[in-house]
């Protein structure tokens, strides 16, 4: 929303829109990236610091599934798509493990389903804003990808006398 600095530029913030997405056009190109940003491997990587897939996260987890199962309301996790830029070995052991957790979970819970595209385009660049966030093309082919998914239980739609 232009007009809501002094600049009347848009801030990064003000161009989230109101599902919290923010569509960033920008292309990921390794070539040029860490020109400007640094490689931070996955064993320096904080977001990995404490990772373990126990603990409070897991608690709440379970009782989302506890409460919606009870209620039978439909869970899909989705697991998006990372680069090879990416995924090393450390980000890679983690992947393997939060897999095996997340697997594990969808088959004793009947509410949850799965979705694991996290290595489904590694080398797929220009569907990244950087070397683990899709951009908006990105996120548009994972959403048709979605859309598309028998292994989804999507709704059925009303009939057009309903709408």
């Amino acid at each position: 929303r232009a007009g809501d600095t002094p600049t009347e530029q848009p801030t990064e913030t003000s161009l989230i829109d109101f599902d919290g997405f923010l569509a960033l056009s920008t292309r990921f190109n390794p070539a040029t990236y860490y020109q400007d940003h640094a490689r931070v491997a996955g064993a320096y990587d904080g977001d990995y610091k404490d990772f373990k897939m126990e603990g409070k996260q897991a608690k709440a987890l379970n009782d989302l599934l506890y409460f919606t199962t009870e209620k039978e309301v439909p869970v899909i996790f989705i697991n998006t798509p990372l680069t090879d830029e990416y995924l090393d070995s450390r980000r890679i052991k983690a992947e393997e493990e939060f897999l095996q957790f997340m697997l594990q979970k969808a088959e004793r819970s009947p509410s949850m389903s799965f979705r694991d595209l996290g290595r489904l385009w590694p080398q797929r660049y220009d569907y990244f804003s950087d070397p683990s966030h899709l951009n908006r093309y990105g996120a548009y082919q994972v959403s048709n990808r979605l859309a598309q998914d028998p292994l989804i239980p999507w709704p059925e739609p009303l009939p057009s006398s309903e709408r």
